[in-house]
C-alpha cells in the first residue's frame, strides 16, 4: 500500500465528552494481530508489560488503537473484538446514567495506571462498548494515514431503541439520513457516530455490535493484504454514497471496516 507523507507527532486535542476516544481490540493472540495490523495498516507499537502486554499502535510516533491480550475476566468463548470507547468527563455518573437507560456493567470502574479509567458495557441489545475518563493518555492523535479511525457506528435490528439508548447516554442529537433506517449520533454540527437498523442485510457479518471503520487510501488493495496476512473479506469493496468501503476480519475472527470516506470521482 502506499505510504503517506512522514507526519511529525503531534499534541492531541482534548476529545469532547461523549465522542470516540479510543479503539481497543481483545485478541487471543495479540502478537498475531500485531504483525496482522502491521502489513494492513504500517502501525508500530510500544508494548507496555506493566498493563499486561498492552500495545498502544502509532502512526509516525501518534497514537491509532490499541491491541490487548484477551482479559482474564473474559468468558470462555469470547470472540475477539474491537471495543470502542467514548469519552467520559464523569465516569461514575455516565456508569449510572448507563444503568439507569438499561445498561449492564461489565467490568469497571477500573484505574489504569495514569493513563486513565475505564468502564465497559452491553447496551439493552447486548452491543458493546466502553467509557474512558482520560488522565495520561490522550485517547486518538493519528489524523492521517491508514489506519487511523474514521467512523464507528452500531448495527442494530432495533435502531429507534439503540438511538434513543446513546442519544441519551451521550448526550447527543440525532439525524436520520433521508430514506434510510440509520442515524448519525450530533454534537451541534458534528456527526462523531451512527447507528444503522441495516445489519440484517450483511449476512456475513454478525447482527448487532459496533463497527469500526479505518481508513485506507486503497479499499481493494487493502482487501487483498487482508487475504493475504490470514483474514477474510466479509463484504466485498463496493462504493457507496459517503465513499468506498469493504467489510474484513483479521486472522482472530475480530470483525472491522477499511473506507476511503473520498466519494469516487471527487
Amino acid at each position: 500500500m502506499s505510504q503517506p507523507q512522514t507526519l511529525t507527532p503531534v499534541t492531541p486535542s482534548p476529545i469532547p465528552a461523549g465522542e470516540p476516544i479510543w479503539a481497543d481490540l481483545d485478541s487471543p493472540h495479540p502478537e498475531e494481530s500485531r504483525q496482522f495490523y502491521a502489513a494492513l495498516f504500517g502501525w508500530e507499537y510500544q508494548i507496555s508489560e506493566e498493563y499486561g502486554g498492552h500495545a498502544n499502535a502509532h502512526l509516525h510516533g501518534n497514537k491509532a488503537a490499541g491491541i490487548s491480550p484477551m482479559p482474564p475476566y473474559s468468558a470462555p468463548g469470547t470472540r475477539s473484538a474491537w471495543t470502542v470507547y467514548f469519552a467520559s468527563e464523569d465516569l461514575e455518573a455516565d456508569i449510572s446514567r448507563a444503568r439507569a437507560l438499561g445498561g449492564q456493567l461489565l467490568a469497571g470502574p477500573m484505574q489504569i495506571g495514569d493513563q486513565g479509567r475505564l468502564a465497559t458495557f452491553a447496551d439493552p441489545a447486548g452491543a458493546n462498548f466502553g467509557l474512558w475518563e482520560d488522565d495520561q493518555h490522550g485517547g486518538f492523535a493519528a489524523h492521517n494515514g491508514p489506519g487511523r479511525l474514521v467512523w464507528a457506528e452500531v448495527n442494530t435490528h432495533d435502531a429507534a431503541s439503540a438511538t434513543a439508548f446513546y442519544g441519551q447516554l451521550l448526550k447527543a442529537d440525532a439525524q436520520q439520513l433521508p430514506g434510510a433506517d440509520y442515524h448519525q449520533l450530533m454534537h451541534g454540527e458534528t456527526g462523531f457516530a451512527g447507528v444503522s437498523g441495516h445489519a440484517q442485510n450483511w449476512e456475513a457479518v454478525d447482527a448487532g455490535g459496533w463497527m469500526v471503520y479505518f481508513y485506507t487510501e486503497d479499499v481493494d488493495q487493502a482487501a487483498q493484504v487482508t487475504e493475504r496476512s490470514g483474514g477474510k473479506v466479509l463484504v466485498a469493496p463496493f462504493d457507496m454514497e459517503f465513499g468506498r468501503m469493504a467489510v474484513l476480519t483479521d486472522p482472530a475472527g475480530a470483525v472491522f471496516s477499511v473506507m476511503n470516506p473520498q466519494p469516487a470521482g471527487r
